[in-house]
């Protein structure tokens, strides 16, 4: 049995960072600054629900096993689809907030490219092939 075990790593980090934004509320709405006020839909309501959502939906595909249709192909360009767009998200409000990129940016970078490096070892046009 073949499991893809980054993925199933990658679909409980988006659960707990799901949990996580749920708890701790936005704290820089400012509607006079639109790019800020726009970036705050990412610890929203609805996209922590997506986040847990996701999350928990990959990780019971990587935990079923179930390898047909795509399956863990598409799941992963989805998880690097949302972990590319918090990471984008976190690094242009460090750069409007802060005069530093804070670690939480950095670290949901290294979450990215892993995901990114896990596709391109896991899948040869677009069959998963183990690992």
């Amino acid at each position: 049995m073949k499991r893809n075990i980054d993925l199933m790593i990658t679909a409980i980090e988006t659960t707990i960072l799901g949990f996580v934004l749920i708890f701790n509320r936005p704290d820089f709405d400012d509607p006079r600054r639109p790019v800020l006020h726009a970036i705050n839909v990412f610890r929203s309501w609805p996209a922590c629900a997506s986040l847990l959502i996701i999350g928990i939906a990959v990780l019971i595909l990587t935990i079923s096993n179930y390898h047909k249709h795509y399956a863990d192909f598409m799941a992963n360009i989805v998880m690097g689809a949302l972990w590319m767009g918090y990471f984008v998200s976190f690094l242009v409000h460090d750069s409007f907030v802060k005069t530093s990129v804070s670690v939480d940016t950095v670290l949901i970078g290294f979450v990215f490219v892993r995901v990114v490096l896990d596709a391109f070892r896991h899948y040869e046009r677009g069959v998963w092939v183990g690992g």
